[in-house]
């Protein structure tokens, strides 16, 4: 993404501006985490907690944006930890809609060497790899 001078850098950007598509305002949310969703879109990216990441990764929303940064928390720690349980991230991640590896290689050659490199540590979880391999 090319900046001039006087832009920000891409991640402290919220998702919201980077895709340039504001959801509308709504008294009511459907559920609680469409109401999640519209919030953590108006974050900047590089301020999204594991959690929000997770949340968001999980509904397929941002990943342009999102998988690069997720991949690079799962380096640190290849089961780190967002809301709810070890590898959540890792799993959100995991399950992506097939169709973005496909548009993204570069992406998913760093995510299957990040994998190779951490195999028995993500069994040890009984987190399934079948799917996505």
């Amino acid at each position: 993404m090319k900046q001039n001078k006087f832009d920000i850098t891409w991640s402290q950007k919220s998702l919201e501006v980077l895709e340039n598509d504001k959801w509308s305002d709504e008294k009511e949310y459907p559920s609680g985490l469409v109401k999640r969703c519209y919030d953590y879109r108006k974050i900047p990216v590089n301020k999204l907690t594991i959690g929000e990441l997770h949340t968001l990764i999980g509904q397929n929303i941002g990943l342009k944006y999102l998988i690069p940064i997720a991949i690079d928390f799962l380096k640190t720690d290849v089961l780190i930890e967002g809301d709810f349980y070890p590898g959540d991230l890792l799993e959100s991640v995991l399950k992506i809609d097939k169709s973005f590896w496909t548009q993204n290689v570069n992406l998913k050659g760093q995510f299957i060497e990040l994998i190779n490199l951490n195999v028995d540590k993500i069994k040890s979880e009984n987190i399934d790899l079948e799917n996505f391999m």
